[in-house]
């Protein structure tokens, strides 16, 4: 089944532009990382790229509904992958002053670039819907999100022999540019595989978002839209937060892991990854029978168990556990609400409805994310898992509660 799927050309077209994509965003995302951890102050840098890096999550909403009102989708996906190119192209030609106004400005072409990564996420996902057959789309965003994945620390990887052997964060930059380049060049190459059929969409006055949610929502998975999402917001703050703890922790915690800081993040992002990985492209395990309900109760365990290792038993080979369970539980969560929920959405809406979620979501991360770092720079790390472990219990008491209440 799986070697019929990725003979498909729509597929191949996704895959091959997803490689370069994913390949240059995570060699820049650690080496930015890198970057910020060479100034004075290292914390409050480090800090700035953790929550920037989150932020565009946000605009999921708006750059859906754009996605959605697009004409020839196919030209401005690959146009936005040129755009990005550019982007990364004016950035290696400063980023080498290391200075805070130019570490500033890095970090806002970074998130402009981040942004058109969501418009052009928007314009794969009503490719997906338009090309796919409903019974392989599960299957398909598990293939690409794993292939993605797996790129990830082949990026990260490369990111950090660049710094280590040139010291030249430009030339990250202009690698960056050219995995844009090449990503554009597979999607020209395979235009007509990707090629949706344009329709004129009607206003969005008339085509209103919310009811179809609510009406998604409660059948696919029995609970009320307001708690569902406000318990995946609950989750992506947990989750994302951890990523920003964890660049924090493991400057002072990676002398006592007897590595360094890049490798502590690399191998922590690896871990994360292969679980990511195997819980997009297993279909036979005890989770597969799971409902979106009961995989939503362990996606909150999951960062709970990892805040509760970084609480009381810091030891890198239990923080890998930990995030190797996230990985995984997210690589089952996501593809199975994505490829179900798609069933039920009409296609005009396809952009507006996902984006409309992914706005929803990560809406609080921001704001949890800079709550949190602040919590852990202000007061410690006991004070920040506490409160992470504390949202997380709140989100699996809400959701038992909200469940029952949906079944009476």
């Amino acid at each position: 089944m799986i070697q019929l799927l990725l003979r498909n050309r729509t597929l191949q077209t996704i895959l091959s532009a997803n490689f370069f994509t994913t390949l240059g965003v995570s060699l820049f995302n650690i080496i930015l990382l890198t970057y910020a951890k060479g100034f004075s102050n290292p914390h409050w840098f480090v800090s700035v790229v953790s929550v920037a890096t989150v932020v565009p999550y946000v605009f999921g909403g708006l750059t859906g509904r754009f996605a959605d009102q697009t004409q020839k989708k196919t030209n401005w996906l690959i146009s936005t992958k040129l755009v990005q190119a550019g982007l990364y192209l004016i950035l290696a030609r400063i980023i080498n002053q290391e200075t805070a106004w130019v570490f500033y400005i890095v970090v806002v072409i970074n998130f402009v670039s981040d942004v058109l990564g969501r418009y052009g996420g928007n314009l794969l996902t009503i490719v997906i819907q338009a090309r796919i057959a409903p019974a392989s789309r599960q299957q398909v965003m598990g293939v690409n999100s794993s292939v993605g994945t797996l790129i990830e620390p082949l990026g990260q990887t490369l990111g950090v022999l660049i710094i280590a052997q040139s010291h030249n964060y430009a030339l990250a930059g202009i690698i960056n540019a050219l995995t844009f380049i090449l990503a554009a060049g597979c999607l020209l190459i395979g235009r007509t595989t990707i090629k949706t059929t344009e329709t004129m969409v009607t206003s969005p006055q008339q085509l209103p978002v919310w009811p179809v949610i609510q009406r998604v929502m409660r059948n696919v998975t029995g609970m009320d839209a307001v708690s569902y999402l406000a318990n995946l917001m609950i989750l992506n703050v947990a989750t994302m937060s951890l990523d920003a703890i964890l660049n924090l922790k493991f400057i002072s915690l990676a002398p006592q892991l007897h590595v360094s800081y890049s490798v502590a993040i690399l191998l922590v992002n690896i871990v994360l990854i292969a679980g990511n990985v195997l819980g997009g492209v297993t279909k036979t395990t005890w989770f597969d029978r799971c409902s979106l309900y009961q995989l939503l109760l362990v996606a909150i365990l999951a960062p709970a168990l990892t805040y509760t290792i970084l609480l009381w038993w810091p030891r890198l080979t239990l923080i890998l556990v930990g995030m190797f369970a996230v990985g995984f539980i997210s690589g089952k969560l996501d593809p199975k609400m994505f490829a179900i929920m798609m069933r039920e959405v009409e296609p005009e809406l396809t952009g507006s409805f996902f984006g409309t979620i992914s706005s929803i979501v990560t809406l609080a991360a921001p704001v949890g994310s800079v709550g949190i770092v602040l919590l852990y720079n202000l007061v410690g790390t006991n004070a920040s898992c506490l409160l992470a472990i504390g949202l997380c219990l709140v989100a699996f008491v809400w959701a038992i509660y909200a469940h029952r209440s949906a079944s009476i």
